[in-house]
């Protein structure tokens, strides 16, 4: 039976989309509806969606505006659009992303399949050590910058079906809505959040920054994710031009490189041995900087290598704060174990993957925090820290495999 639907869109790409927006979860928006408020009459949403969407009908409504905290203080504006509203973002990526995804530079790493930040971070540590200088930068406000004509100019050359850059402008200005019900209008930017946003992020830099570099500084590589890149260069002057040239490009496009988190740092080690006022930059939650190695024949040398950030030590001790184990008395060792090693092994599948002692000092941390709750639990190590230490050691050699860190730490750690 042939649709009558001026759109052409399959049931089974909405239902995928809902399977992708149910595995994220994530928070209501403006409607306060829940994923599993919208699952009580799933497939009524869902045919009311595609019904909608195939018709041209769809209208994006607000996107609901909260601000979270930032690691180095101030906020950062996240839009979070209706289940509703992502589920229809999530059918237009699953359309848009075969088509755009093959054309973006090998070197754009953030939210992009079969790509991520561990990539960067391994092709970065290598660069450091073939070219003597790197300029960090950072983009100030890059998802609330970005210019909607440039925008549409691209998702227009690369895409032929109208419908789906007539949804696209839709959801570029649908409006921001505050705590207090204020409606914001946007005339720039796409949501920070939004389903779409990554992946228009990534069409939007790959003109403004990525084949503008391939052109330009081809003896230049890089790694972005995102806003967040770093460059390579041979020499200081060489890396002042290339950071005076993309502050320039980021201008004529809309955008504003961050002024407190861009530099040129000197990747010092034991053949690079002069001496300048950075030798280190922190990038995806790695700070790169000199650090103490050892060679195939196990001598000491300095190398230019990533480790974990301490700002990234410090949020995840806050973490481990959070969880508030010294109070958890009433859970046995087992069940804790069980509530902290799905957290524990994401980090260490993640910070863990470079200069692995960095993490030592969080597991020490998580295993004082386990004599802490020793104490209050049994009576026999009130007021002993000595003894908790002993209990800590016995436990460990009892039961070795109980937490992640205890069986990492003993053969990659310390």
């Amino acid at each position: 039976m042939t649709s009558t639907k001026p759109y052409s869109i399959a049931k089974r790409v909405v239902w995928e989309a809902y399977q992708l927006v149910r595995a994220n979860r994530g928070a209501a928006g403006v409607d306060d509806e829940t994923i599993a408020m919208f699952e009580q009459n799933l497939s009524g949403n869902l045919y009311k969606l595609w019904n909608r969407m195939s018709s041209g009908s769809y209208f994006p409504p607000p996107v609901k505006q909260v601000e979270i905290p930032k690691a180095k203080g101030g906020t950062r504006k996240l839009g979070i659009p209706t289940v509703a509203d992502r589920v229809a973002q999530s059918v237009i990526k699953l359309m848009i992303e075969p088509m755009l995804d093959p054309i973006f530079h090998d070197d754009s790493y953030g939210y992009r399949p079969g790509r991520s930040a561990k990539q960067a971070i391994a092709v970065t540590r290598t660069r450091c050590w073939k070219y003597d200088w790197v300029v960090e930068f950072d983009i100030k406000a890059a998802f609330d910058q970005i210019d909607h004509a440039l925008l549409l100019k691209a998702v227009r050359r690369h895409i032929k079906e109208s419908w789906i850059v007539l949804y696209v402008e839709r959801w570029l200005t649908a409006p921001f809505e505050t705590a207090d019900g204020a409606s914001l209008p946007r005339t720039r930017g796409t949501p920070q959040g939004g389903v779409v946003s990554p992946i228009l992020m990534n069409l939007f830099m790959h003109y403004a920054f990525d084949s503008w570099m391939q052109r330009t500084w081809p003896q230049s590589p890089f790694a972005r994710y995102a806003d967040d890149a770093v460059v390579h260069c041979r020499s200081l002057a060489q890396a002042q031009a290339v950071m005076r040239a993309i502050a320039t490009r980021l201008e004529e496009c809309g955008l504003m490189m961050h002024p407190e988190k861009s530099k040129i740092v000197y990747c010092k080690d034991s053949n690079r041995t002069g001496s300048y006022p950075n030798v280190q930059f922190t990038f995806l939650g790695f700070t790169f900087r000199p650090r103490v190695a050892l060679s195939k024949h196990q001598r000491r040398f300095t190398s230019f290598l990533p480790a974990v950030s301490n700002e990234a030590l410090k949020r995840l001790r806050q973490t481990v704060r959070v969880w508030r184990i010294h109070r958890r008395t009433s859970e046995t060792l087992n069940e804790l174990a069980q509530q902290c090693n799905a957290t524990i092994q994401g980090w260490w599948n993640y910070y863990g993957a470079f200069y692995r002692t960095a993490m030592s000092s969080l597991f020490s941390y998580l295993d004082l925090r386990l004599m802490r709750w020793a104490r209050r639990k049994y009576k026999r190590l009130r007021q002993h820290k000595r003894r908790s230490a002993e209990w800590l050691r016995k436990v460990k050699t009892a039961h070795p495999w109980l937490f992640v860190h205890w069986r990492v730490v003993g053969g990659s750690v310390g």
